[in-house]
């Protein structure tokens, strides 16, 4: 009887085993269900923003949930907040927003945590403001990457510009701070130029470096307008293969530089995961109340070892 009861547990167990693992084990897809996230960045116009919105998207796809991407096309503070401001009205079960200031938001922020609704910062972060996690670049860390690359290129004790379309943003300026520890560490005399928000300006800003400094080794960027500036400053002088140049983010026109000699790296941060990662966790506060946590989106080097599969991946909205 014992032997029976013994071979019968047995079978039985076979038979549960054989349903779980050789049939293969599946769980449920995830229901559409009535969460509204908004994700409202600035200057959302740049093409920039064209992964992190398919981050957005894939990410509510596969979370069944309403996403929208939304933004003031300018650095305008006051449109930013109101856009802010009405998606609260809207009672939206979450929002994911850069944080370009860093106390201007606190405000508007606090107002969405009081009613309920969670916040997540991407791309550029206020950490005293009331956001619940951070996605996005450690800008600091990603300026000694920076940093590290125009010592590559220039060697030590050379002489740069370093241009910043926008002096006074946070994630720029963190990203000078921790480049200028880099080149201070490495004697490179460098110059901050604020080379304004229009690209042709900013080009022109680099041109006028050049030559009130014609034995400048490098111009590079802290941002993604005055990278593509500092590359075709060097395309415009026809000074390939003597002045360096590099900076930040994968626009098209950085890539191609890249691709054809005119700059030397760029510095990644990743959108797609900015975008892709802040719905994930608005989701997962909603349906199971798991806080949010800072997620750090790399600050990984495209050069001319990678740039020809990065130019395809580009094309096709994910980097």
């Amino acid at each position: 009887m014992k032997l029976f009861k013994k071979t019968s547990l047995l079978l039985i167990a076979t038979l549960v085993l054989t349903l779980i693992f050789g049939f293969g084990y599946q769980t449920t897809t995830l229901a559409e269900n009535d969460y509204e996230f908004r994700v409202i960045v600035h200057l959302a116009d740049d093409t920039f923003w064209i992964p992190a919105i398919s981050g957005t998207e894939k990410a509510g796809e596969s979370l069944g949930v309403d996403v929208s991407f939304t933004g003031p096309s300018t650095t305008e503070i006051g449109e930013h907040v109101s856009m802010i401001e009405d998606a609260i009205a809207a009672d939206v079960d979450g929002i994911a927003t850069s944080l370009p200031d860093a106390s201007a938001f606190n405000d508007i922020v606090a107002e969405a945590r009081e009613e309920g609704i969670p916040v997540v910062g991407i791309n550029v972060d206020a950490p005293d403001s009331e956001r619940m996690a951070y996605v996005g670049e450690q800008a600091v860390e990603a300026g000694r990457v920076l940093g590290e690359n125009i010592v590559k290129h220039v060697g030590e004790g050379g002489q740069v510009a370093v241009g910043s379309s926008q002096p006074g943003q946070t994630s720029l300026e963190d990203r000078f701070a921790g480049a200028k520890e880099v080149m201070d560490e490495n004697n490179i005399d460098y110059e901050f130029i604020d080379v304004t928000e229009d690209i042709t300006t900013a080009v022109e800003r680099f041109i006028d470096y050049y030559t009130a400094n014609p034995n400048v080794d490098g111009f590079f960027g802290v941002g993604g307008l005055s990278t593509h500036a500092s590359s075709s400053a060097v395309e415009t002088l026809g000074l390939q293969g003597q002045v360096a140049a590099g900076g930040f983010d994968l626009l098209p026109e950085t890539l191609t530089a890249i691709k054809n000699g005119y700059a030397q790296f760029t510095v990644d941060q990743v959108p797609f995961l900015q975008g892709y990662y802040a719905v994930n966790q608005l989701y997962l506060y909603n349906e199971y109340q798991i806080l949010p946590v800072d997620i750090n989106t790399s600050a990984g080097v495209v050069d001319e070892s990678n740039v020809e599969e990065v130019i395809e991946l580009s094309d096709d909205g994910y980097r």
